[in-house]
């Protein structure tokens, strides 16, 4: 009788899924599950005489993932603003790289009255929809 040797399946590189940078993901040890946005938000530090602009990329009820121009510029505890949503946080800066600021919030998440709109209009006229026949072209 012939021995058939046994088929190992190895998970190599090419097969591990990857983020956009190519990386492997790290280990989502969060409590509550993350979200991805992309949403305006400030950083406002200073007693709020001073601001940065930012994005927000993901959110969980824990932490954000922030991209500004400058990650250096942004203090180590600030407030983060999202303006759309009405939503003011405490914040302390998790890590940072060129131009990403991992944040964790140290209060609560606080409501406050939203003092922008976002405003979607559309583009493209629209045709009247209508009864008639068309023409054809060899008409």
């Amino acid at each position: 009788m012939l021995a058939v040797p046994e088929i190992r399946h190895v998970k190599t590189k090419a097969h591990m899924p990857t983020d956009m940078s190519g990386k492997p993901p790290a280990a989502d040890n969060r409590k509550s599950p993350r979200r991805r946005v992309l949403k305006a938000g400030l950083i406002a530090f200073n007693n709020r005489h001073s601001t940065l602009q930012c994005t927000v990329r993901d959110m969980s009820e824990g932490g954000a993932r922030l991209l500004t121009a400058g990650s250096i510029n942004a203090p180590d505890t600030f407030e983060l603003i999202i303006e759309l949503d009405g939503i003011e946080v405490n914040c302390a800066v998790v890590a940072r790289s060129s131009a990403e600021v991992r944040v964790k919030f140290t209060g609560p998440i606080r409501q406050t009255a939203i003092t922008r709109v976002q405003v979607v209009n559309a583009t493209v006229k629209r045709e009247q929809p209508s009864l008639r026949r068309k023409t054809r072209p060899d008409e």
